[in-house]
Order: C-alpha cells, then sequence, then structure tokens
C-alpha cells in the first residue's frame, strides 16, 4: 500500500501522532510566593490586553455620542453611532485580586535590627486562593497558545499533531515548604521578567531604541545601490570606464550606471534585499549577538596566546638525574616521540634459504 498521496500538487504523508510522555510539568513551587504572584498579575494582563486586541476579542460596541450639527439638527449616520473598546473581564477580576487578596499580611510586631520575618517569602498553599490567575493562564494557553510559566508562544500549534502540548503548572505546595529561600524567589523573578518582556515586547513590535540603532547602523536601501554603482564602476583613463560586472568600456560613468541599472536588474534588486535584511537583522531583539560573558576557561589576557610560542623549555642541567635515553635533557613537558632505543650489537641475521643460489648468480654475474 502506498502512503503517499498526491492532491494540490503537495504530497501528503503518513504520520504517526504520539502522545507525549509528559504532557503537563511542573515549575519550582516558590512561584506561590506573594512577591511572584504580584508579578503575575501584571504580566498576564499585559498578555491578555495584547494578545486579545491583536486577535479582535472582547471587542465591545459601545455606542457614541451624538453631536449636534450648526443648524440644530442631529447627526444620524448610523454607520459612525458605534466603536468598539476592549473589554475582557478577566481583567478586571485581576485587578480586584491583586488589591484584596495579595497583600502582604501586617506583622504583629515591628522586627528588631537584623531580624527576618518567619515566612519571608509568604507562600500561597490554598490552590483555591490562586483561581483568577490559574483561570488567566489556563486561558492564555487554550486560545492564544502561550505557555505562561515556561514563557514560551506556539503560534502555529493549532497546525500540529499534538493539541496544546506541553503545559507548565506550579509545582504542589507540599514542595514548597522548607526548601525554598528568598534568594531563590528573587532568582527565579529576574530570570522570568527576562522571559517574558521579550514575548511581550515581540507581540507589542517593540524594536531597539534610537541609539542602539546608530550604534550599530541601519542601512538606506538608496544610499547602499549609490555605493554598488560607485564599487563598480572603474575609471581605467580620460573617457574610459569600465563596468566589472560584464567588462564592456564606456566614456562616461553615467552611460556604466545606466548600464548596470539595464543589465545588472537582478543584482541591483539583491542590494536592495540585504539592505533590508540587515535593517530587520538590527531590529530585532533576538538577534545573535556575541555573548557577554567569556565561555568557562577561557583566557581572558589576550597576551596569552601570543606568548604560546615563546616559552622556552627549561632544561635541567643535573646530569645524573637525566632518565631520558642518549642522556637526552629532561622538559618541563614530554616530548611527543620519545627517541627510540639503542642497539645492543646483535648481527643482523639473514633468513634467505640455504639451498638457494647466490643474488649474484641470479643475475647473471
Amino acid at each position: 500500500m502506498n502512503s503517499k498521496v498526491e492532491k494540490y500538487d503537495h504530497d501528503l504523508n503518513v504520520v504517526i501522532n504520539r502522545e507525549l510522555s509528559k504532557r503537563v510539568r511542573f515549575v519550582p513551587a516558590y512561584t506561590r510566593s506573594l512577591f511572584v504572584l504580584q508579578d503575575d498579575v501584571k504580566y498576564l494582563e499585559q498578555l491578555l490586553t495584547v494578545l486579545d486586541t491583536s486577535a479582535k476579542l472582547w471587542n465591545v460596541a459601545e455606542p457614541l455620542v451624538k453631536d449636534d450639527d450648526e443648524d440644530g439638527t442631529e447627526n444620524d449616520n448610523e454607520g459612525e453611532d458605534v466603536a468598539y473598546e476592549y473589554h475582557n473581564p478577566m481583567i478586571e477580576e485581576l485587578r480586584r485580586y491583586h488589591e484584596q487578596r495579595l497583600q502582604f499580611p501586617v506583622l504583629e510586631r515591628e522586627l528588631d535590627q537584623g531580624e527576618t520575618d518567619e515566612d519571608e517569602i509568604h507562600m500561597i498553599s490554598d490552590d483555591r486562593k490562586l483561581d483568577v490567575i490559574d483561570k488567566a493562564i489556563l486561558y492564555l494557553r487554550i486560545v492564544h497558545m502561550v505557555d505562561y510559566y515556561n514563557a514560551t508562544e506556539f503560534p502555529n500549534e493549532d497546525e500540529m499533531p499534538n493539541k496544546i502540548g506541553v503545559f507548565h503548572i506550579r509545582g504542589p505546595a507540599e514542595a514548597a515548604v522548607s526548601k525554598s529561600t528568598l534568594q531563590d524567589v528573587n532568582e527565579w523573578k529576574a530570570q522570568f521578567k527576562g522571559k517574558i518582556e521579550a514575548i511581550i515586547d515581540e507581540l507589542k513590535g517593540v524594536t531597539i531604541n534610537k541609539e542602539e540603532q546608530q550604534e550599530i547602523g541601519l542601512k538606506k536601501e538608496e544610499e547602499a545601490v549609490e555605493d554598488f554603482v560607485r564599487e563598480n564602476t572603474e575609471e581605467q583613463g580620460p573617457g574610459k570606464y569600465l563596468c566589472p560586472l560584464s567588462g564592456k568600456k564606456f566614456k562616461g560613468p553615467e552611460f556604466v550606471r545606466k548600464h548596470i541599472f539595464n543589465k545588472h536588474a537582478e543584482k541591483v534588486e539583491n542590494v536592495k534585499k540585504d539592505a533590508v535584511f540587515w535593517n530587520n537583522y538590527v531590529l530585532d531583539p533576538k538577534r545573535q549577538m556575541n555573548p557577554l560573558f567569556a565561555p568557562v576557561g577561557a583566557h581572558t589576557n589576550p597576551s596569552h596566546h601570543n606568548n604560546v610560542n615563546n616559552v622556552t623549555p627549561s632544561v635541567n642541567t643535573n646530569v645524573n638525574n637525566r632518565g631520558n635515553y642518549h642522556n637526552y635533557p629532561s622538559y618541563s613537558f614530554p616530548t611527543p616521540f620519545p627517541p627510540a632505543p639503542a642497539p645492543k650489537g646483535r648481527k643482523v641475521v639473514n633468513y634467505n634459504d640455504l639451498d638457494a643460489p647466490d643474488e649474484y648468480d641470479v643475475l647473471g654475474l
């Protein structure tokens, strides 16, 4: 049986949809801390607003206030009486939840100098108190295909075999007892902030600031084309100009320019595409860049590589302690190939057949 089917000039093949071994995965339990939950409300509100607005969800029709015309008659144009305003009820729930439930408890007494709160990270173990946040996280995962706690967006997940594949949730409350510290919470907040803000900026279309753009340098298509024409116009003498692209000669640079645009239009378009490609790379906040820190084990001193070839091996001048063959000097690093042992003076034995004729007899000498 042939599993390959051709339809609409495309080849369709059978794919086995294997179930994921671990679909739901846990994140650290200290995400139940009040410090983390307060940030979650802020990030969830931004994600809901940006994603719903781009998908045109929760747009409620609001009637416009009619203005009277100059002659005192009202404007009755029905097509312009309605405006759409974004209104997701989960946004209001998150704001009320933040004001009512995510407030730090008041201490019964003031702490002395150097004393810390017994529950300094303020964990919330009851899942029923986190239902508002859980509903928003589940909404993002199902509707907008965003795995919140993993800070990952799956834009084409609806076309993949596994619908709603991986889903990260908070760890059980039992794992948070006596295992989480304030340092763990602060490290999670800093790491998660960089990931989730990158997604929010990408959804908003935010690019790098103008100072960084000027520092890296954006390209203009017109200037790139002019540089290309200038580089391919060679003056060989008075009234003689060469186009290195074709090898033809012309009487003036204006004729070379006209020749390039007429006969090499494809290369001119490639120059424009390169300029656009470079600008998109510069404006991309997620572009590949040099690492901020040197890799572990790398030499930070640039003169180290220059001094490697100038190292002089230390020679041991004590003759009695030389252990190598032929009294070789002892170096501070081993030689790549040790010298062969000296011959013991044994005569080389010829294993030719004793009945064989002499080699001179064979040659007829």
